[in-house]
């Protein structure tokens, strides 16, 4: 009977835990609005997200280049996979403060993004059109 006991506190610890886990990381994601347009603090360039919270489509403009893929978070990494290309590229996402941004890793590194203000509401298409 003891041992039941113990069996059930720890069940509902983990699943309390996991529960809480699960929404410090909405919470966090809400805050970063990742989806959106980002522009490159000290230089000519964007960064141009689009999708859910956590992933979805992404370009990259600067200067005469462009660069397309799709995007995902895992945790505080930006995981970029170019089309075409099935080479990942990781990067260090930091979050500074709302609508700012900064993003760390090969080719890209120390730059900060400040989100570009909009008032167009992005709707998903249902798989029926």
């Amino acid at each position: 009977m003891g041992s039941l006991v113990v069996i059930i506190i720890i069940a509902v610890v983990a699943f309390v835990g996991v529960r809480g886990s699960r929404r410090n990381r909405e919470h966090w994601l809400s805050q970063l609005d990742l989806p959106g347009s980002w522009e490159w603090e000290e230089h000519d360039g964007t960064l141009e997200l689009s999708g859910r919270l956590n992933e979805g489509r992404y370009r990259f403009r600067e200067s005469s280049a462009t660069e397309e893929g799709n995007w995902r978070l895992e945790g505080h990494s930006l995981i970029l996979t170019p089309d075409g290309d099935s080479q990942v590229q990781a990067y260090d996402l930091r979050y500074f403060a709302e609508g700012k941004i900064g993003v760390h890793g090969p080719g890209r590194e120390q730059r900060i993004y400040v989100k570009t203000p909009s008032n167009v509401v992005h709707l998903h298409r249902g798989s029926s059109q």
